[in-house]
């Protein structure tokens, strides 16, 4: 059987499968549709064609598809690709990698019957670009006809459909596609359909009788309300397209909802789809009035990946439920609950309930809720009981021994109430109901559940016993960092309080049930002078020594190559300095060599290793090599296995061989254990890291680790995992976890509870898999030198002592030494752990109980009900003079993992310290207090100032608001605005321009002007700003567009209104491109401070009036006007601004960032009350000098920066200057140049931008920074920068001094003198992109710039280092 035939085979079977079980589930079904045609020829792209094999065929060997138009002035190849399929073993694949055009494709089809046509296929743009796809089709008299509907490309795949009519029969009739797309896209297409449609089809086929069931009724038509004597009371089945169910997500980046194309059967077109690109949940609920007495039961069907869940029903008192099952695309398995009895008139709850991990979608269709019969009801009665008699004789095969007294008895009388209640039944069910016996399954279920075992210890922690823990599980640690912590002064102790030696340390392990320990091994890590370069300095000496220590304690190792000289991870994987230049037979050789001689060298020195990690998370690629599919990647692997399978022989005793990767969410794990297959290496364990901040959900770990056990025999393991006990630091190196980092979302408490939750769930899901052999845990033990207290009087002394071992030792993640082989990762970002939160000891070395959790996973151990984590209370807002009202309880969550409520105790000094007719935050401490300890809590209290605009969030559609201009519009369904229902909404499908405005009439003031933007699909020259418009003068501050519900927040600061009674103009205008699209809301315009009125003048008479002179034109940045000075900046109110906005940024996680602009003259250096509040931060100062000429800092630019040598600089831009030589300026030759000086000449400690605004007349050219050296007497180019629609420009700059802008129409082909960074982020790129115009991948950018924590959030202007 052709593979085509077979997956249409299997298709109608599926579909067959279905409709026979709803015969017996949901009642007959009249007909069932005769299996569609597909029409074309290869549709599936070449599955056919390979057959087999594991490579793509040759697409052009059997041409079936032809190409016309522009297709091959835009591409340089079509070809068959196991990378693009979509179903199948691979799909088409479509390089634009000439220009940007139009790839024309079709097949001729030999005959067309007269009727309607319908074609589909699915298709995706790796790279992201702005492509579309339509339906190409011949007309009668043989010319083209472009449907005019498009399908719009994404990242990932999506399904395409439309239709077409032939009036009357025709023969070679041609059917294709339209594909546009950009330069340097990758087109991936799939699964192509041409049917005829089901209207027009053959006749239906009958279905088959069923044997004694009823005379069949039709299926009703998709209603809430069931047909009459139907035993249907439910259905939707999503043909017209529509969900009205009450839907919930548990975060604010909802997913997809809608309507989506599926088979789930042959009567079946639409499914409902939902899909997210974040791990979160969502339910979804209707209700329906049971209309006679009976049992009722839901069902559903469902298709998907990476999603759990159920559906429910339930009425005010009980419930029934059935998990459902995600089996693959379009791959559709029922789940149909229990039946719930209930009379007439009883309102059901239908509920869905969908735990989604990131990237997972299901397809849902044939929602039903039926009537059952009496013959299923009485069956189901006769079901139950027996499954409840096969509990109690299973239940009471128990040995109350091994339980304490107190559950065993709670069990027994479960057992007596479940034995009375079948004995008073005595096999007649007629006087019991189905809900009625499930109430003693669940009950008995709950008794047995809830048994402790006898041997549970009493304990400061609550660890679940984990069942089937084989005696040679492995519970291990990895404490590579040990030997330099040591050597830099840390001392551990252990649970008596008694300080450790070496000897004492590895007992205290094995005592607390630690059977393995795992050490890392780095081949040089050494500069040539012999610095270390940190991390532990993990050479094979240092190996030798812990190793020996962990063998005399009883534990077994595990070494672990990296095959590098330093850190191997996803991100990189360098080749060690001896090896860098080696042929590969020279370093597979060298591989052998090593691990054999190395392996020897422990196992002479008494280290019972036991395993044998072959590289470290290497996803990429190991020694120097990438990618797994390369050969000489795959050699290293093989070499690497073969020195340990001949140490083991040589041995004469069993060392198993490792593999470790990592990203198990990324589901590539088959992947690379295919490839090692296929390449030959022989390996015993693959092993995988797992954290949950990054690693996605442990049942997808556990499905993906199962495929490997299933498909290769091989066991399996987690070589890391890690968990934090805490936000806080303690050696003054930032942690990995911290506060706005890694911090949301997570399922586990940061405490040592949560830690023991954590990893108590990673040994049971190992546990679980079919050859799970254990759990490793990574750097228990990296705890700080010396504890830092920022805090402390002797905190930079602390600090110091902490770098000075750091560098000396290699304490830290990485010393600076380390520059010289990783330079832009260590070499930049070298200190200490960023990981001591997140160790099985306290910052002083004494051990916490989660050190014993490999022995507590065994019995189970309790503890008395504690906190674990106490919540913040809901942040509250008022309006200016205001009351408020704090909660008397908040939010806790308890040590056995339970959650609750405590009464808390404000603060009385901060609550009076609440100015409730001031604007601003406030913060107002709590304690809640338990079993006499206390914890602490806060409640944010924000006054907001008074917003002076007229409908400021939209909700009264577009009143107040002047809306102009194309693309913009008020809508009210809630879908994108930041809260309520009204936003402003654009997008447009050609080239846009809009503005928005309200005028208000002011009293003299200071007066800030902002609002919120989200958006995407913009081009680099797009603009987005607000602005305010006084007197003819106007200020601006840009927005950007961060993706959806990623809210950047534009302000314009220090509006300066000097007469009462003034009108301004507020506006939010916008020059976009074609597809850009997004939303404005919550719009507000707040008076901040006050200003001397000016003086009111009586006119004197004159004899001739001078003529008043007209406004300057308006301009897009700020304040152009220089023919009056600008007063003196407030910094006092500034700063005041600057610390509310951070305050409000940090209650606000959805805000991406915060543009503050504010109008300067005369000298301007930055106080540091005002460089303190935006360090660290999201928020970028702009400081606008006139002439269209602004500089900026960014608070993230900042960190890590001291803020004296900050504050000493003087910003102040002279946009008037002409200090470059006449004739070296005119060298330049240019259509226009501006000179300007940066006052400070010195070197700048941290990057500032310059923008200059050269006309929008200018739009598309080139603007171009030259610095004049006076020492060389030469002008050095700083480089250059595209000029956006409104004729802005931006430069990095690393000094001040002088320099010269010019516009030119292409950019200059000069060498760059004076670096101004690698890269500044402009307004519509994203990482992808940027990755991709470098020619790197997305991990590489992300390597090179660790500084990047989110790779969904970068902000104009943002340095990335691309060397």
């Amino acid at each position: 059987m052709k593979k085509r035939d077979w997956k249409r085979s299997l298709a109608f079977l599926c579909a067959t499968a279905l409709i026979a079980g709803s015969l017996s589930e949901f009642g007959p079904l009249t007909r069932v549709k005769a299996e569609e045609t597909n029409l074309f020829t290869d549709g599936d792209m070449g599955d056919d064609e390979m057959g087999d094999s594991t490579d793509a065929a040759n697409f052009w060997a059997n041409q079936n598809w032809y190409f016309e138009g522009d297709t091959w002035n835009c591409t340089s190849q079509v070809k068959y690709s196991i990378w693009a399929k979509q179903a199948g073993n691979c799909g088409l694949e479509i390089d634009f990698n000439k220009a940007d055009g139009t790839v024309c494709m079709y097949q001729e089809i030999g005959s067309l019957e007269a009727g309607s046509y319908t074609v589909t296929g699915y298709i995706k743009d790796g790279s992201g670009s702005d492509g579309t796809i339509a339906l190409y089709h011949a007309t009668k008299d043989g010319s083209w006809n472009v449907s005019e509907k498009s399908t719009q490309l994404t990242a990932e795949y999506v399904m395409f459909t439309d239709e077409f009519t032939v009036a009357e029969a025709v023969s070679n009739y041609k059917v294709g596609f339209q594909i546009t797309s950009k330069k340097d896209a990758w087109i991936y297409i799939d699964t192509l359909t041409l049917t005829k449609k089901t209207s027009d089809s053959a006749e239906e086929t009958p279905a088959p009788e069923a044997t004694e069931s009823p005379e069949p009724t039709a299926t009703p038509e998709v209603s809430n309300t069931p047909a009459p004597e139907s035993n249907i009371l439910y259905s939707e089945n999503f043909e017209d397209e529509k969900f009205g169910w009450t839907e919930t997500w548990s975060t604010e980046t909802k997913g997809e909802s809608k309507s989506a194309t599926g088979k789930c059967d042959a009567n079946s077109s639409k499914v409902w789809n939902y899909y997210s690109t974040i791990a979160q949940n969502m339910t979804a609920t209707t209700t329906v009035t049971a209309s006679e007495a009976g049992s009722y039961k839901a069902s559903f069907r469902t298709a998907g990946e990476n999603v759990t869940g159920m559906i429910k029903l339930a009425n005010e008192s009980q419930a029934v439920s059935a998990d459902l099952t995600a089996g693959g695309w379009d791959v559709y398995t029922p789940a149909e609950t229990d039946a719930l009895t209930v009379e007439a008139g009883t309102e059901l709850t239908i509920t869905i309930s969908l735990d989604i991990a990131a990237g997972g979608y299901l397809k849902i269709d044939d929602i039903l809720v039926t009537k059952a019969s009496d013959d299923e009801i009485q069956a189901a009665k006769k079901a139950k009981a027996e499954e409840l008699q096969s509990l109690i004789t299973e239940y009471k095969a128990l040995k109350e021994t091994d339980y304490t007294a107190d559950s065993w008895k709670t069990l027994q009388e479960a057992l007596t109430e479940g034995e009375n209640f079948l004995q008073t039944l005595d096999g007649d069910y007629t006087s019991t109901t189905v809900t009625e016996i499930e109430e003693k399954i669940t009950n008995l279920k709950k008794a047995k559940d809830e048994l402790k075992s006898a041997a549970v210890v009493k304990a400061g922690i609550n660890v679940e016993k984990v069942n089937g823990l084989t005696g040679d599980f492995i519970g291990g640690v990895d404490i590579s960092s040990y030997r330099a912590l040591k050597d830099s002064g840390v001392k551990y102790y252990d649970f008596a309080g008694n300080e450790l030696d070496d000897a004492g340390f590895f007992k205290l392990l094995k005592d607390s049930g630690i059977n393995y320990v795992r050490i890392r091994v780095w081949n040089n890590p050494y500069d040539a002078s012999g610095n270390g370069y940190g991390g532990g300095n993990n050479d094979l000496q240092k190996a030798v020594d812990m190793g020996k220590l962990a063998t005399e304690a009883g534990m077994r190792v595990l070494i672990d190559f990296h095959y590098s000289d330093f850190w191997a991870d996803p991100a990189k994987q360098k080749a060690p300095k001896a090896w860098a230049d080696m042929t590969i037979e020279q370093k597979t050789a060298a591989v052998k060599d090593y691990t054999m001689n190395s392996l020897n060298t422990l196992l002479d020195a008494g280290v019972d290793v036991g395993m044998v990690q072959v590289g470290n998370e290497t996803n990429n690629g190991i020694a120097g090599e990438s990618d797994l599919k390369n050969a000489n990647t795959t050699a290293i692997f093989r070499a690497g296995c073969e020195a340990i399978q001949q140490v083991e022989q040589d041995r004469n005793r069993e060392i198993k061989a490792v593999v470790h990767f990592a990203n198990p969410e990324k589901q590539n794990y088959m992947t690379y254990a295919d490839e090692l297959a296929k390449a030959g290496v022989e390996y015993d364990v693959f092993a995988s890291s797992y954290y949950p901040y990054w690693h996605g959900t442990l049942d997808n770990l556990k499905n993906q680790l199962n495929a490997i056990t299933e498909k290769y025999g091989k066991e399996v393991m987690v070589a890391e995992t890690s968990w934090a006990t805490g936000l806080e630091d303690s050696d003054g190196h930032a942690n990995t976890v911290r506060e706005g980092n890694n911090d949301a979302g997570m399922d586990y408490d940061f405490s040592i509870y949560g830690q023991a939750k954590e990893l108590r769930e990673v040994i049971n899901t190992v546990a679980e898999m079919n050859k799970g052999i254990g759990v490793f845990y990574w750097e228990p033990a990296w705890i700080p030198v010396k504890v830092y207290d920022p805090e402390a009087e002797d905190a930079e002394q602390t600090l110091a002592t902490n770098k000075a071992a750091w560098e000396k030792y290699g304490s830290g993640w990485a010393a600076s030494y380390a520059k010289e082989y990783d330079a832009e990762d260590a070499g930049k970002w070298y200190g200490g752990s960023a990981i001591d939160n997140q160790a099985l000891f306290d910052a002083s070395g004494h051990p916490l109980e989660t050190l014993k959790i490999f022995s507590y996973v065994k019995t189970g151990a309790e503890t008395a009900k504690k906190i674990s984590t106490v919540k913040n209370a809901d942040a509250i807002e008022i309006e200016l003079g205001s009351t408020f009202t704090l909660p008397e309880t908040v939010k806790v969550t308890y040590s056995d993992y339970t959650s609750g409520a405590e009464n808390v105790t404000w603060n009385a000094q901060d609550v009076a310290a609440v100015d409730t007719n001031a604007a601003g935050k406030y913060t107002v401490n709590g304690t809640v207090s338990l079993e006499g300890e206390t914890y602490q809590t806060k409640c944010v209290i924000t006054v907001n100032p008074q917003n002076l605009l007229t409908n400021p969030r939209f909700e009264d559609e577009e009143n107040a608001w002047t809306l102009s201009g194309s693309g913009i519009k008020v809508l009210m369904d809630g879908k994108d605005s930041k809260d309520g229902n009204g936003y402003l909404h654009f997008y447009n499908d050609s080239d846009f321009t809009y503005d928005v405005t309200q005028t208000i009439t002011l009293d003299a003031g200071i007066y800030q002007f902002g609002g919120y933007l989200q958006g995407g699909g913009n081009l680099a020259a797009d603009s987005y700003e607000v602005y305010a418009s006084v007197d003819g003068k106007t200020q601006t501050a840009e927005g950007e567009l961060n993706g959806w519900k990623n809210w950047s927040n534009p302000e314009v600061q220090n509006i300066k209104i000097t007469k009462d009674g003034t009108k301004v103009t507020v506006g939010i205008r916008a020059t976009a491109s074609a597809g850009a699209w997004g939303s404005w809301d919550d719009m507000y315009l707040n008076k901040t401070g006050e200003v001397t009125p000016a003086p009111v003048v009586t006119p004197q008479p004159t004899a001739t009036p001078t003529p008043a002179t007209a406004p300057e034109t308006e301009s897009s940045s700020a304040d152009k006007d220089t023919s009056a000075p600008v007063q003196t900046v407030d910094w006092n109110t500034v700063t005041s601004n600057v610390q509310a906005k951070i305050a409000e940024v940090t209650q606000n996680p959805n805000i991406n960032s915060v543009n503050m602009n504010i109008v300067c003259s005369g000298e301007t250096r930055l106080p540091a009350a005002v460089l303190g509040s935006i360090k660290g931060s999201d928020m970028t100062l702009a400081l606008h000098s006139g002439n269209g000429v602004a500089v900026s800092i960014s608070g993230q630019d900042l960190k890590g920066t001291a803020l004296n040598a900050l504050q000493n600089i003087d910003l102040t831009v002279d946009s008037n200057a002409q200090n470059i030589p006449a004739a070296m300026a005119a060298s330049k030759k240019a259509e226009a140049t501006k000179q300007l000086s940066v006052k400070d000449t010195g070197a700048f400690p941290v990057a500032v931008n310059i923008h200059v605004n050269v006309g929008a007349e200018n739009s598309g050219k080139y603007a171009n920074l030259y610095r004049y050296n006076a020492e060389k007497k030469q002008l050095e180019y700083c480089g250059s920068f595209p000029v956006t629609r409104n004729g802005q420009s931006m430069f990095a700059l690393k000094q001040g001094g002088d320099y010269m802008v010019t516009v030119t129409a292409a950019q200059p082909k000069e060498t760059v003198y004076f670096s101004s960074g690698d890269y500044a982020v402009k307004a519509g790129d994203t990482l992808s992109a940027i990755a991709k115009r470098n020619h790197m991948s997305l991990a590489e950018l992300k390597a090179k710039n660790p500084q990047i924590k989110d790779l969904h959030k970068i902000r104009v202007g943002q340095k990335l280092n691309l060397n």
